[in-house]
């Protein structure tokens, strides 16, 4: 197993616009001061970096390489609590992968994202730990089959797919509220130039006008993220387990 550090980012405030509905023709609401985003990380993962550590990932690494590249992509949403009382309900952050210009079988996929299911918050992630074979090792107990109805606070979805995404969800136990750390190993087609498009969402519960939905109003520099300029590298821990 290795482990890679995550440099610390900077983060961004951004506003949530309303989303339009036809029962409400009025201007569309904009709420500040809730939601920032982090620059993104972004790092290729190269069979160098695994030779002082995991054979079996060197090797993997190695074989992939004439034809996959394998990117980390790491960005963490902080939800602020209210200052007039009115609590998140829910939020979603997607990451849709791209290659411009290229065919559909040379599209990338997310090949593994963190978190895919926990019951509750956690700190802002610092380090990423990957296998062999560049699954990412969850740092808290997934919640799994049997365990009763526990509610879950997030949810991730869209492994092996073009599109990855999270729900948050506010539970009885859990306001939403706090930083978030979502990662994504990519995998490209070599050398094929990579953008991954982000969207936050989130809905308010409002005292007065009942559940809003929102979206992020993100500049260009959050919104598109060009993983062939890398923005942050990891310092990839020699160790293994």
């Amino acid at each position: 197993m290795s482990h890679m550090d995550l440099p610390p980012t900077p983060f961004h405030e951004i506003d949530l616009m309303e989303v339009p509905r036809l029962q409400s023709p009025a201007p569309q609401q904009r709420v500040a001061g809730r939601v920032s985003l982090s620059t993104a990380v972004v790092h290729p993962l190269t069979p160098q970096e695994a030779a002082a550590g995991d054979a079996e990932w060197l090797g993997f690494l190695t074989a992939e390489a004439a034809h996959s590249d394998y990117l980390l992509l790491s960005l963490t949403c902080a939800f602020r609590p209210p200052a007039n009382g009115d609590p998140f309900a829910d939020a979603a952050v997607g990451i849709l992968l791209k290659s411009p210009d290229e065919p559909a079988d040379r599209q990338p996929i997310a090949w593994s994202i963190s978190p895919r299911k926990r019951s509750h918050p956690v700190e802002r992630a610092t380090t990423v730990a990957l296998t062999a074979k560049l699954a990412i090792v969850e740092s808290t107990l997934e919640v799994t089959p049997g365990q009763g109805r526990e509610e879950l606070f997030v949810v991730g979805m869209g492994e092996r797919d073009s599109d990855p995404e999270w729900r948050v969800q506010a539970t009885s136990r859990h306001p939403l509220i706090g930083d978030e750390t979502f990662t994504v190993i990519v995998k490209a087609t070599a050398g094929t130039p990579v953008q991954a498009h982000v969207t936050v969402a989130a809905t308010i519960k409002h005292r007065r006008f009942g559940l809003i939905s929102y979206r992020a109003d993100l500049p260009a520099a959050l919104r598109t993220i060009d993983l062939r300029a890398p923005t942050g590298s990891p310092n990839p821990d020699t160790s293994t387990t």
